[in-house]
């Protein structure tokens, strides 16, 4: 597959708004139970894509089976991620979700008939090594170098390849702003009901309202660009840039905006995942 210098702009685009939404929410959940956090983050990306219903509006009955599948794993996804960057540090877990492409890849072969190529596989590898070594410290067995937000992270990872793959195919069958609206307003309503269940609050503090705001528009652009970008890019070609991005960003950001401690070797084992990605867009 010949890359197209827009798909690599507007997967770029939609790395960038992710890179966003990743500082915004973790900022967003020192202040928000993670499960209200997810749920008004997807009550506040509905108007963006209603709005853009009056535009594009296409709905075919195939959607539903995909549709309704990619939004299971979302709701499952915003979960487990809220969780994940609420108990751990954002540049210890954020790295773990480069191995979406690597599951998207495997996915995509036989759901999209997307195959990489060679150099695309050996860059995949080395998504792979840098992101495990990542947490690899003294002599302890990779299971207990993981702690609980990193191995949720890689569950959030396994979520967002598999619903991006049946992304692709609802686009099949429906345009943007549906398939975006049924998402988010579908995860909403979900997380909504779960939320009443338990009985738990639903104001979210004054506080962190600035945090909700931005996550809110980080996420709606993240969205409306990977949607359009899967229509142009291979799957796991999207996911990888969009990892690259991400997995620098959440360094920086960490340790600027949160005084994280970045240690050598963390810096070594992102550079091995950036070289990964290299390697998968140019393969």
């Amino acid at each position: 597959m010949t890359l197209s210098a827009l798909g690599l702009a507007v997967a770029l685009g939609g790395a960038a708004c992710w890179a966003g939404l990743d500082a915004t929410r973790k900022a967003l959940v020192r202040d928000v139970p993670p499960a209200l956090a997810a749920m008004w983050l997807s009550v506040g990306q509905v108007p963006f894509f209603a709005v853009a219903l009056a535009f594009d509006a296409q709905l075919q009955p195939g959607y539903w089976p995909p549709g309704l599948s990619a939004l299971g794993l979302q709701v499952v996804a915003n979960l487990l991620f809220m969780k994940a960057i609420h108990i751990s540090a954002l540049s210890a877990t954020i790295p773990f979700l480069s191995f979406t492409p690597v599951f998207a890849a495997f996915v995509a072969i036989p759901l999209l008939g997307e195959l990489p190529s060679r150099w695309q596989w050996a860059g995949i590898a080395l998504v792979v090594v840098g992101a495990v070594s990542l947490h690899a410290r003294g002599d302890a067995p990779l299971w207990r170098r993981l702690d609980a937000g990193s191995a949720m992270m890689v569950g959030v990872s396994a979520c967002w390849a598999l619903s991006t793959t049946l992304d692709k195919l609802a686009l099949e069958h429906a345009s943007k702003p549906v398939h975006a609206l049924v998402q988010t307003g579908g995860v909403a309503v979900a997380l909504l009901a779960w939320l009443l269940l338990r009985r738990a609050p639903l104001s979210v503090p004054r506080r962190a309202w600035p945090a909700l705001g931005g996550s809110v528009a980080f996420a709606a652009g993240a969205l409306a660009l990977q949607l359009w970008a899967i229509q142009l890019l291979f799957v796991g070609i999207v996911e990888t840039i969009k990892r690259a991005v991400g997995m620098t960003s959440s360094v920086v950001v960490g340790r600027i905006a949160f005084e994280e401690t970045i240690h050598p070797s963390k810096l070594v084992a992102v550079a091995l995942m950036i070289a990964g990605t290299v390697a998968v867009v140019l393969g």
